[in-house]
């Protein structure tokens, strides 16, 4: 008689919820045609702009063109490619509209017109980013996991399957857009019972595991609380987050202010990267929670520093200024002239350049022009490093420009004297005179390739000065009058008059009149720092050069602020502040109900922990369409900070990183250690009083450890395939 075989048990289906990024997303509308269904995240060789990398062959070629362009009459040695060119201009304008489909629109919530950009669904959109032999390696996800699993008898669809989902989109929008957490709990209800009944492990990577958090709690408000919580108790059997950012990443707050390139780095620019960056709605969602200082290792420094500084607003207003006196007798009309902003010997601001009106009374027409200028705390250290203002107008060109001579018609007197020299020189020594003609004709010309050489380059000579203005009077006047309120009156301002007058002030006319001042106006607004009375300062972070600089711990919301990103700021208090399922606080930093908790992550590899910030020297600002200020970028990385008495941190231009001390750990590379191992305080805490264990792998890296054997190892402890 043959013995009964005993049933094996089912695996413990898996559903994959993967990180920033790790989605791969197709385009499934589009104003071109040719772009519906394409791969648009990430395949550049589909996308069509593979060769448009820095340093390449592309650029090269361009840069060439442009040299030659600036000065026609350069070296000829070598010719640029038309066909190059046309390359270059297809890929430039393919990467335009891969931007274009990328980007979300200002309020950081929907898509562009004619738009619809969907994550890959199932376990294909979250193995590879870009499939090839090639590029496997480099743009893996969960494909070494998917491999391994497999391996082990799992079968997608029937015990394996992913939520991948639009990683751009905040919480509440991949709801209300894609209906995302519900049909992820339908995915959940399938694989429990392909599998038997058997309850579903949530395996999340990054910002995933801030995802599935949420999708826990979501389900207790999409259900209730009684039977939201029977549905969890039910169907997930664990939540296993790898490389969590449980309560925010500081890294993230740099993207925004600084921009993200995505890891693009050899085909986007500084601008694209920007603008990239700041249309991202899920961004807010890994900015470090405000109460991240109350955490149980504690960081030794906030999470974002900003400088202590206020600013003054330059409003150069629309004018006219004749140009007649300060371009007498030139040979040459200068095309075009700006106004500089001289604030100290190496700090300027200026404009753009403006035509000259042609005629006998040449004019110079100002457009309004508004620039910020960061300064320290108060008005009177302000003038203390900027005392006066002056201003000067600029043409291209280095040097003095070339005059005509005066003639007869000129009422030259000394006409005469200079028509008897010529004749004797004609005829004593013309050898002589025909070597200084050919000379000078020789100098005119190495000076006029100067000019075309200085403009190609962008230098500029001054046609006219004005004297030194104390900008700071009539403000400091109006600070005393207005510091009842504490400075938070928004301001106060001024209107400088400044009178200039031309460099090369010789006399015109048949009385040779000295040219008259022509007068400029310049509006002067000194903005207050924010207030920081109930804050004290962080004494850990110095100038490296002075002590009037101070730095205070600052939020994300009030570097949104700073930097006046108000629609980063609108999402904040619209989307995350006002989601009943609180993405940043129940879903982030209170511990899930669910009863069991296995947490997997990286340590000790040097780990961003902080940004220092402070305002831009000097920024161009316009006014949008609105009337409201759209601004450029006001806050940048501080260089010049220094780090004080912190051992096992580091600072490297205004990015502070920790690393592996004696007596303690530091991060996965992205994510801080202070974050990765707050899962720690859920230990018998929250509605299921919380089950937490706690894996450390030494070295491992946020991405790679989805490749490491270790990671791998554990994992299959967890889901009971050893």
């Amino acid at each position: 008689m043959t013995p009964a075989v005993k049933n094996k048990s089912p695996l413990t289906p898996v559903l994959i919820i993967p990180g920033f990024m790790s989605s791969a997303l197709t385009v499934e509308k589009s104003p071109h045609k040719s772009w519906n269904g394409k791969r648009i995240w990430l395949n550049i060789s589909q996308i069509g702009f593979q060769s448009l990398r820095i340093g390449g062959a592309l650029r090269e070629n361009e840069k060439f063109r442009a040299s030659q362009q600036n000065n026609p009459n350069g070296n000829k040695s070598g010719e640029s490619s038309d066909a190059l060119h046309q390359q270059y201009m297809k890929e430039v304008e393919c990467k335009s509209r891969w931007v274009q489909h990328m980007c979300l629109r200002d309020d950081m919530k929907s898509e562009k017109d004619g738009i619809e950009v969907r994550p890959v669904p199932g376990c294909a959109g979250v193995d590879y980013l870009s499939s090839g032999a090639l590029t496997e390696s480099f743009t893996y996800v969960f494909g070494p996991v998917l491999v391994l699993l497999k391996s082990k008898g799992y079968k997608e669809g029937i015990n394996l399957d992913a939520a991948p989902y639009d990683w751009r989109l905040s919480p509440d929008m991949l709801q209300k857009r894609d209906k995302y957490f519900t049909n992820t709990m339908q995915t959940i209800t399938h694989l429990y019972r392909q599998s038997n009944n058997t309850p579903v492990i949530i395996l999340c990577h990054s910002m995933g595991c801030k995802t599935g958090h949420f999708l826990f709690n979501f389900v207790r408000f999409h259900l209730g609380e009684d039977d939201g919580q029977k549905w969890l108790d039910k169907y997930i059997h664990s939540y296993v987050p790898i490389g969590a950012p449980h309560i925010g990443a500081p890294k993230s707050v740099r993207a925004v202010i600084d921009g993200d390139k995505m890891g693009l780095d050899a085909f986007l620019d500084d601008d694209e990267g920007l603008m990239f960056g700041r249309s991202l709605g899920s961004s807010p969602w890994l900015f470090p929670l405000e109460n991240t200082l109350a955490t149980p290792i504690s960081p030794s420094v906030p999470p974002s520093v900003l400088r202590l500084e206020s600013s003054i607003v330059l409003t150069i207003p629309t004018q006219t200024i004749p140009m007649k006196g300060f371009v007498y007798r030139r040979e040459v009309m200068p095309s075009k002239v700006r106004l500089a902003i001289h604030l100290a010997k190496d700090f300027v601001v200026r404009t753009e350049f403006y035509p000259l009106s042609r005629g006998k009374s040449p004019t110079l027409m100002l457009k309004e022009e508004v620039w910020c200028v960061a300064l320290p705390p108060t008005i009177e250290e302000s003038l203390k490093l900027y005392p006066n203002i002056c201003v000067h107008l600029e043409e291209l060109g280095t040097g003095k420009p070339r005059k005509k001579r005066r003639g007869i018609y000129h009422c030259d007197i000394f006409w005469p004297c200079r028509f008897a020299f010529c004749m004797m020189k004609w005829i004593l020594c013309l050898p002589c005179a025909i070597v200084l003609k050919i000379l000078r004709l020789l100098a005119r010309g190495a000076d006029r390739g100067i000019e075309v050489t200085a403009g190609a380059v962008g230098s500029s000579r001054a046609i006219g000065k004005s004297r030194k203005v104390n900008w700071g009077k009539g403000l400091i006047a109006s600070n005393k009058a207005a510091s009842s309120d504490g400075g938070e009156s928004g301001g106060v301002s001024s209107e400088l008059r400044f009178q200039i007058l031309p460099t090369d002030r010789e006399g015109q006319g048949f009385f040779f009149e000295i040219p008259s001042s022509q007068q400029c106006v310049l509006k002067v607004k000194w903005r207050p720092p924010p207030s920081m009375k109930e804050r004290k300062p962080c004494d850990k972070v110095t100038h490296k050069r002075t002590t009037i600089h101070k730095y205070y711990p600052a939020t994300p919301g009030e570097l949104l602020v700073a930097e006046g990103l108000n629609n980063a700021v609108n999402l904040l208090r619209d989307s995350y502040a006002a989601d009943p399922v609180d993405p940043r606080g129940l879903s982030s930093w209170y511990p899930p109900p669910i009863k069991k908790v296995v947490a997997i992550y990286g340590i000790n590899l040097p780990t961003e922990v902080s940004g220092i910030y402070q305002r831009k020297q000097s920024v161009k600002l316009s006014y949008s369409t609105s009337k409201n200020l759209c601004v450029r970028q006001l806050i940048v990385l501080d260089k010049d900070a220094k780090l004080n008495g912190l051992d096992g941190y580091t600072i490297e231009s205004g990015i502070i990183r920790e690393t592996k001390g004696k007596a303690k750990k530091s991060g996965d590379g992205t994510v801080p250690y202070w974050s990765l191992q707050h899962c720690r305080t859920w230990q018998g805490e929250g509605v299921k009083k919380c089950d937490v264990k706690v894996y450390e792998i030494e070295g491992a890296e946020h991405r790679a450890i989805l490749n490491e054997a270790k990671f791998h190892k554990i994992l299959l402890e967890v889901i009971g395939c050893v």
